[in-house]
């Protein structure tokens, strides 16, 4: 049903204007609330209107104490200068400089002038032998928290990071040990700001072994650095529609110098697919009746916080979305996979199977030797829900907006100074602008027929899906999660009928079509799918547990520091909070989860059920210990009995 629409979009979608694209917004230093991050918003408004679209801008506080949704808007930043110098026994060595290479300090550094003495200190538990007083602390901890320990409780001079996140086998110890990483500060209010240096691994490596063989270094900095409330902008823009409702594409703009896949990519493959449905309305291909489409550019996640605050009547109107995040890959030279990250099962939606067979089809297909057949050359998977951008946002209950993500992933060149735009490729952003273009104008344009083919599209996903658990390990519970992904996604359909009377056009489409859906796939669970685990173990009757109620309503802060209930935790509290967090099987991914799972109904038993139906076996009572420090932060309580 999509497809004379992709035809058009394969016609008028061009990589190698994307990457051109990605090549100007990788000029720009986009740290969140800074100048170079206003210079490629104004560039990319600049572009819009040369596409013959129309702009928008929302301004929102960038002062680090204005929240939006709990997450605090950072302040502003800039830097004048930055400069370090290594004083050893072979001499001087400048080892940082800000013009020359944003990521060689930590950003949003406090200014500083002087010369201090090397330690190092790799974790905060070193620092309790240490004396760093006075002295700068080299250190492959998280910046922020050594700041805390190191310098703001010890009396440290400032930090010398080179920690970096590896993802085997894409990016091992042994590669690139030449890169810098991308590392930050978050401040709030009036906090004990700091400052520190970045180097490579290889460079923190020496440093390490001549400090351990008894040599004295020495370090001299001079940081000239700015901090001041000032405004975020947020950039959008529509290619209007008449129907009530929106569709919407988004992608982060923010991110260091010079931040080539991440995001720039993504930025520039939403400006490529806002151009190419511009011009299916000019043709006629898209028809006059149809929903809108906006495009949003904002800082990642505090720009979706941002939106969502501010613009409640079109975060309201939303019917669907996607999460344009590092698109535009060379898979070859970085390493990955084209993705696509799905809801978890318990909020899925049709979003996640119309996506994926459009993106299949969007591929570009080379022939074999027949000519009969055809295969790509692109690699692609469909995962399970991960995390980690901005449609966690969205598909967060308190929205509850189908928003699946398009990712290449992993990057051998992640969050470091290596993230080039060489390291692009035009095929890749094509593919990304094809499947967004076709997913969003698709939606845009649904009718009658269109709901009907869509409720039979999803349905036979789910009928796939249900059969393929059976082969599964613990297939009964596989089963059981896919029935109810299909259930819920066949339910979703129904945000199509937005804005229409249940008795005309897509709202009787829906009215009608929705229920026999439902009892098709039910017929199928009952027919196909529970003889073959009906020998299978019943998973064992729970009791709830206790029941915790969100207080917040929107995803958690990601860097739990950022918090508002954060400073009034004693340290006791706070580490009993991250080494909650960091034991937690799963990661980060599994408290998404049990956050959106959260509904005030559910116990943590139930909770644990719904993370392990999603493949992640938690616990119940390590579930209920990281509720309980979230109750700690404010972020939630527990129900009364």
């Amino acid at each position: 049903m999509f497809e004379p629409l992709l035809e058009a979009v394969r016609r008028e979608a061009d990589g190698e204007r994307a990457l051109a694209d990605v090549r100007d917004i990788a000029r720009f230093h986009r740290i969140q609330s800074s100048p170079g991050y206003d210079a490629a918003a104004a560039w990319l408004e600049d572009a819009i209107r040369r596409a013959g679209l129309v702009p928008e801008r929302i301004d929102v506080p960038g002062d680090g104490v204005t929240r939006c949704l709990g997450f605090p808007m950072p302040e502003g930043w800039r830097c004048a200068h930055a400069h370090a110098t290594l004083h050893s026994a072979a001499g001087r060595e400048v080892v940082a400089s800000y013009a020359d290479a944003p990521l060689s300090i930590v950003q949003r550094s406090d200014s500083a002038r002087g010369r201090w003495p090397v330690v190092v200190a790799d974790d905060l538990a070193a620092l309790e032998t240490l004396d760093v007083r006075g002295k700068v602390v080299l250190t492959a901890a998280n910046a922020q928290r050594m700041h805390e320990a190191a310098v703001v409780r010890r009396g440290a001079a400032g930090l010398v990071c080179d920690g970096r996140r590896l993802m085997p086998p894409v990016r091992m110890a042994e590669h690139d040990r030449d890169s810098l990483p991308y590392t930050s500060f978050w401040w709030l209010g009036d906090q004990s700001r700091g400052w520190g240096v970045v180097v490579s691994p290889a460079r923190g490596a020496d440093w390490r072994a001549s400090v351990a063989m008894g040599e004295e270094l020495e370090l001299e900095a001079d940081f000239s650095c700015e901090r001041y409330r000032g405004s975020i902008p947020l950039v959008t823009t529509t290619v209007p529609g008449t129907v009530p409702g929106e569709l919407l594409v988004t992608a982060h703009l923010c991110h260091p110098r010079p931040g080539a896949n991440d995001n720039a990519s993504g930025a520039a493959a939403a400006l490529e697919t806002a151009r190419v449905l511009h011009a299916l309305v000019r043709s006629g291909v898209l028809p006059e009746s149809r929903r809108t489409v906006r495009f949003l550019w904002m800082p990642e996640f505090t720009g979706t916080y941002a939106w969502q605050a501010h613009a409640s009547r079109s975060t309201r109107d939303t019917v669907a979305a996607i999460n344009l995040d590092m698109v535009g890959e060379s898979q070859s030279a970085c390493g990955s996979t084209f993705l696509l990250e799905q809801a978890p099962h318990f909020l899925g939606s049709f979003a996640d199977e119309l996506l994926s067979r459009v993106r299949t089809a969007a591929q570009d297909w080379v022939q074999d030797f027949s000519g009969a057949g055809h295969y790509s050359l692109a690699r692609l998977a469909d995962v399970p829900y991960s995390g980690g951008s901005d449609h966690a946002l969205w598909i967060d209950p308190a929205f509850g907006v189908p928003c699946p993500m398009l990712i290449q992933w992993p990057d051998r060149y992640y969050h470091t100074d290596l993230d080039s735009p060489d390291r692009c490729d035009p095929g890749s952003l094509a593919l990304a602008v094809r499947a967004a273009a076709t997913y969003a104008g698709f939606l845009a344009a649904a009718g009658e027929n269109e709901v009907r083919w869509l409720l039979q599209l999803v349905g036979r996903g789910a009928r796939r899906r249900m059969l393929a658990a059976l082969d599964r390990p613990q297939a009964r519970r596989a089963a059981e999660a896919e029935r109810e992904r299909g259930l819920r996604a066949i339910g979703s359909v129904a945000r199509l009928a937005f804005g229409s009377p249940r008795e005309e056009g897509v709202g009787a489409a829906v009215a009608e079509q929705l229920p026999l859906a439902i009892e098709e796939l039910e017929g199928f669970w009952e027919s196909e799918v529970v003889p073959a685990i009906a020998h299978l173990p019943f998973m064992p009757t729970v009791l709830p547990g206790r029941v915790p109620v969100r207080d917040l309503t929107a995803l958690l802060p990601p860097m739990r520091w950022l918090a508002e209930g954060w400073p009034a935790l004693d340290e006791a509290r706070r580490a009993r909070l991250l080494v909650v967090e960091g034991q937690m099987p799963g990661g980060s991914t599994v408290l998404d989860l049990a956050w959106f799972a959260c509904d005030g109904v559910r116990g943590v038993h139930e909770i644990a059920e719904r993370l392990a139906h999603e493949g992640h076996d938690v616990p119940a009572d390590r579930l209920e210990a990281w509720f309980g420090c979230i109750t700690e932060l404010g972020l939630c309580h527990w129900r009364e009995h």
